[in-house]
């Protein structure tokens, strides 16, 4: 195994110095009872240029890093900081074989810490003969303390190797917004060589989505996935129209929703939702106008963020209960939203529309020579829930109307309130549907982000392994997060990361240790750490 902790040896030497500089990393002596050196650190507020460690290895090696963040976002003097995790991305690192550099390092662990020290994480495996370090400030304060090298022999070289082009090991679909050119170049040298098989982009940007020339974050998201042989889905919010009413979205869907109130949602009294109707054919056209925008760039896949006010699709407004009377003896304002006949009349509505999706995805294929391009559907946890929003995901699935579904942990709850709608995806109940049809069952996980409290957490890192363990035996045949939960840290990402590979799950579920590696500093800038610091009880 090869330390390496002297950071002094990074070049060119005026880029650094032993005491605070404006514009420049400083060197700092640290002690943990495992291993000294020189750190670099740079404040979020100093950033400072590039500097080059030369690593001087040869051979195949496990590579791990061990840093300490910062940027917590509270005084100094909060009383339980060790509760709250750093904010910084750390640096950004790039290998000379690396085409560019690598982003995401956000640890765990932070200096205001009780007891401050360095959180060691998996980076890499790689072939690091001839290779130096590239180190970036990324406008976060950075703490790298130390590079720990562990050899590999030439049969875990093969493994990793074969690894790396099993295709069947890319299990995993990583979803996210609306990136641009440089956020998925920034995202994509985290995902590389990992069970990454897909790709979820939002497309709710118009003004970029309907472009003369194209979509250009499409087209840019398209070829990261390519870089990394995972596919390309692109998916809409169905019913995201009018935004937020605390912060009114200036989107020309929105524009457009303000400028048409004949084609609203309405309640029951005839006033407005925050939607425009799937019953009325001017917003149908509307919204096959974008599947024709997202898919021209010729992606893998596309669908619907059902997950997403998901009763919002069709409501009682007149287009969306002509002819209900006539054919049932009653008048739709007198039903509950939960009356039977209500829901199946809804649930056609919806499934007409899809099937007029369809009809476009295969029009455009066939216009531009693409493959059949896929239809990607994200719904709600559980029967009920979709059934009480009016999703006919049973019909989907033997229609052929959606070819990856990702059941999301979320149920039949009209209260809000502390996330009491957040439940555990009925996996076999999703199973079962797509038993002996093409169609794949990815569900989606949904965690608590540091400092997001939106949410209670749904799958804790400690339960990484055996959550997948349930979910494959279950009848999963991938999974997915929402909004790249799982990645927000290099702790959590590594174990995200190792969720495609099934066949060792129950290794490492029975090898798990589920906090990061952590060395407490006992020495930092010449200073001797308090051993035991106050109010340090529990």
């Amino acid at each position: 195994m090869v330390w390496i902790t002297d950071f002094s040896a990074c070049t060119p030497q005026e880029h650094w110095s032993d005491a605070p500089e404006p514009g420049l990393w400083q060197v700092i002596d640290f002690a943990t009872d495992a291993f000294e050196g020189n750190l670099l650190y740079a404040e979020n507020t100093n950033p400072a240029p590039d500097v080059t460690l030369e690593l001087n290895l040869s051979g195949w090696y496990a590579v791990y890093l061990w840093m300490m963040g910062a940027d917590g976002g509270l005084p100094k003097d909060t009383p339980d900081y060790n509760c709250v995790y750093s904010q910084s991305p750390g640096p950004a690192l790039k290998l000379t074989s690396d085409r560019r550099f690598h982003h995401m390092f956000r640890t765990l662990t932070q200096v205001y810490m009780k007891a401050p020290g360095l959180e060691g994480g998996f980076w890499r495996y790689a072939d690091m003969t001839d290779q130096s370090l590239t180190i970036r400030h990324q406008d976060g304060t950075v703490y790298l303390a130390a590079i720990q090298a562990v050899p590999l022999a030439p049969a875990e070289v093969e493994a990793v190797v074969r690894d790396r082009n099993d295709p069947s090991r890319k299990r995993l679909i990583i979803k996210g917004d609306s990136y641009t050119e440089q956020e998925c170049e920034r995202t994509v040298e985290l995902l590389r060589d990992r069970g990454v098989g897909g790709w979820i982009i939002g497309n709710e940007n118009s003004p970029d989505l309907f472009h003369p020339g194209g979509s250009r974050r499409i087209a840019a998201f398209k070829r990261a996935c390519q870089e990394i042989e995972a596919e390309c889905y692109v998916c809409d919010r169905p019913t995201l129209w009018s935004g937020f009413e605390s912060d009114p979205w200036d989107d020309a869907r929105a524009k457009w929703y303000t400028e048409h109130p004949d084609f609203h949602c309405k309640e029951k009294d005839g006033t407005d939702n925050y939607c425009c109707s799937y019953a009325v054919p001017e917003v149908v056209d509307f919204m096959l106008d974008r599947v024709r925008a997202s898919v021209s760039p010729g992606p893998d896949g596309f669908g619907y963020f059902f997950n997403r006010d998901p009763h919002g699709l069709v409501r009682f407004e007149p287009a969306a209960i002509a002819g209900f009377e006539e054919k049932h003896g009653v008048d739709p304002l007198t039903l509950s939203d939960r009356d039977e006949r209500l829901i199946e009349w809804r649930m056609d509505i919806i499934t007409r529309f899809l099937r007029r999706v369809r009809e476009t995805l295969d029009s455009v294929a066939e216009e531009n020579g693409f493959a059949r391009i896929k239809m990607i559907h994200v719904v709600l946890g559980n029967e009920a829930a979709n059934r009480y929003a009016c999703l006919d995901v049973p019909r989907w699935v033997q229609e052929g109307l959606v070819d990856i579904l990702c059941p999301y942990p979320f149920a039949d709850c009209a209260e809000w309130w502390l996330a009491q709608g957040h439940i555990e995806t009925d996996v076999a109940y999703f199973a079962s549907l797509v038993k002996d049809t093409p169609c794949k069952l990815v569900p989606m996980w949904l965690s608590n982000r540091h400092r997001i409290s939106w949410v209670r957490e749904h799958v804790r890192t400690n339960e990484y392994f055996t959550k997948a363990i349930r979910d494959y035996a279950a009848g999963a045949d991938g999974l997915t997060s929402w909004d790249q939960v799982g990645l927000d840290a290099v702790f959590n990402a590594d174990r995200w990361l190792r969720l495609g590979d099934k066949e060792r799950l129950a290794e490492w579920a029975e090898e798990d240790v589920p906090i990061p590696p952590f060395q407490r500093l006992t020495r930092l800038d010449g200073n001797t750490m308090k051993r035991f610091p106050a109010a340090s009880g529990g």
